[in-house]
């Protein structure tokens, strides 16, 4: 099986081998990086260059290495052309209709509103932008909140483009939308035969909003009425784009908001799992293994299960933090993992030592814990006494760097 995969950073890679490997499935790691960390989790590696050579080149490198794909694993939203490019050249099973609408925001908010499923607004062009405040993203591009800004005015809007002219970037795709105000929240489901399956929801109360990162405390499942009503909306609105675009074999991870009033509005939806410490909630609050999932939708011999946890159940109460670097340098972090899993209510947490933040235009995160709780308050406490104990430091970057 072909596992793609683009950044060096992307821990799903070495998981999903292993699952691969149980089921005696060889997994052929395909990376632009040479030196990529997780050439050794898998069986065997090619290195190919996304952005400069086709699907021509691909296969003829496959071939001559004597490599016959049977399916292939991707959750790199950059990468889906060529996933499905892949899957159709060869004939293989798992997702393929639909998926190049996922592959573009503007494209996802361009059915949604011919499908009347959204209010938002939203351009291609950010020249044209009359309504504000409207967040500013790459369409195609989805890692880290990479470039992501809120802009509130004209003014901001033209001094965000002239950020993009800087940073080399007037060539990327890009999209503006509508800003809901309002709580983030979101959802991981499953998609067989056109239709969707929630088996996952959180609430982000504590959302950056000047970032867009994600910070503070995730909670799953939600505690607030309306943000719990706008999963139930936001999860029949998916499952109707769903049916309309005929999905099939996919994970999806939607990010949604709601809003007091009771006005509910896609974010973003990504055709994989959500990142960081979701595989684990999502294993912890209904049994489910992700990666599991996502290698036998990519094989097409996936089957939902017939009883699934009601994603907005009461209990268990399971949060997490993922705690970013805001300065650039070097994190030594003297708390270990272990430290963390002594903890009253941590059941894991993932230590980056040594993570080096070279850009501040993406998230940055460096340490991430679980910690599950029998209430809210009970859970905000628990949280507080493990930040409580972490010591880091960031080390400046140093000028050659």
């Amino acid at each position: 099986m072909l596992v793609f995969s683009k950044w060096p950073s992307v821990r799903n890679v070495g998981l999903v081998a292993d699952r691969l490997r149980a089921r005696g499935l060889r997994s052929v790691l395909v990376s632009c990086l040479p030196d990529d960390r997780n050439r050794d989790r898998c069986d065997d590696h090619l290195v190919f260059d996304w952005d400069s050579e086709d699907v021509a080149a691909l296969v003829a490198r496959l071939d001559r290495r004597g490599i016959e794909p049977v399916a292939v694993v991707n959750m790199v939203e950059p990468l889906i052309p060529w996933q499905t490019a892949v899957v159709t050249h060869y004939g293989l099973p798992g997702p393929r209709a639909g998926l190049d609408v996922l592959a573009s925001k503007y494209l996802v908010r361009e059915r949604m509103r011919t499908l009347g499923l959204s209010a938002v607004r939203f351009s291609d062009d950010l020249a044209a932008v009359d309504f504000f405040p409207a967040i500013v993203k790459p369409s195609r591009e989805s890692a880290a909140s990479w470039l992501v800004y809120r802009v509130n005015d004209p003014e901001a809007l033209l001094a965000h483009r002239r950020l993009l002219a800087e940073l080399g970037e007037t060539g990327t795709e890009m999209i503006a939308e509508e800003y809901l105000p309002g709580i983030e929240f979101s959802v991981d489901g499953l998609v067989v035969g056109g239709r969707f399956h929630p088996v996952l929801a959180v609430e982000k109360p504590e959302h950056d909003e000047i970032r867009h990162h994600d910070a503070g405390l995730r909670i799953h499942p939600p505690q607030q009425d309306h943000v719990r009503e706008g999963v139930r909306v936001l999860s029949a609105t998916i499952g109707a784009l769903c049916a309309d675009l005929g999905l099939d074999q996919l994970w999806l991870h939607v990010e949604g908001r709601a809003t007091p009033d009771g006005r509910t509005e896609l974010v973003e939806i990504n055709p994989r799992p959500g990142g960081g410490m979701y595989p684990t909630v999502i294993r912890e609050s209904s049994g489910i293994d992700p990666f599991e999932t996502v290698v036998s939708m990519s094989l097409g011999d996936f089957t939902v299960p017939a009883e699934r946890p009601d994603p907005l159940r009461a209990l268990p109460i399971i949060g997490w933090v993922d705690l970013e670097a805001e300065e650039l340098g070097t994190v030594d972090v003297r708390t270990t993992e272990d430290d963390l899993r002594a903890l009253a209510g941590v059941i894991d947490a993932e230590v980056v030592d040594g993570y080096r933040v070279t850009s501040l235009e993406k998230e940055n995160y460096f340490l991430r814990f679980v910690i599950t709780a029998d209430s809210e308050a009970q859970l905000r406490a628990r949280t507080a006494t493990v930040l409580s104990t972490l010591d880091f430091r960031i080390a400046p970057r140093r000028p050659e760097e």
